[in-house]
């Protein structure tokens, strides 16, 4: 898989700003709302983006300083409950930012060698620090996509 991590990292650094730019234009009224039971709020969604951070700096440091590295798969379905994990929306941000820029830091300092290498995870086929990366961006943006259908589809239309 070629990823030149120079292409990816101006995205991976400054997707925590436009995210959050973009949840400053939805109505505080509107981040607790759901559209059925199962589906998180946009409060859920950025409190998700936010948890993860942390487990995904070490999922990087862990392929980055260990031999034959293993990674854990994760599944937030056995998350705590998103709602109540952050005070507001902007701690939830802070870190979500603090992690986003040590997360970038690391990947600033590694050799194409550390950024290529192999680790297990009994989900994919393949597991290294581009897909990592890669999975961050897809994900965050998989959750504006969401975020945004809360935000503006007509309540008729998911009916």
């Amino acid at each position: 898989m070629e990823n030149k991590l120079e292409l990816l990292l101006p995205t991976l650094k400054t997707l925590p700003d436009v995210i959050e730019s973009y949840i400053s234009n939805i109505p505080t009224d509107i981040l607790d709302n759901k559209r059925n039971d199962n589906a998180w709020t946009v409060r859920e969604h950025i409190y998700h983006i936010a948890s993860i951070q942390e487990m995904l700096l070490n999922r990087i440091n862990i392929i980055n300083e260990t031999v034959n590295p293993k990674i854990e798969p994760f599944f937030p379905d056995k998350q705590i409950k998103l709602s109540g994990i952050y005070l507001s929306i902007r701690d939830a941000f802070n870190v979500y930012k603090t992690f986003r820029d040590k997360q970038v830091a690391v990947l600033q300092t590694l050799t194409p060698n550390d950024y290529n290498k192999q680790a297990r995870h009994g989900e994919y086929i393949q597991y290294n620090i581009p897909v990592i990366v890669n999975h961050m961006i897809f994900h965050e943006y998989w959750h504006m996509y969401r975020i945004e259908e809360i935000w503006l589809t007509k309540d008729e239309y998911f009916q």
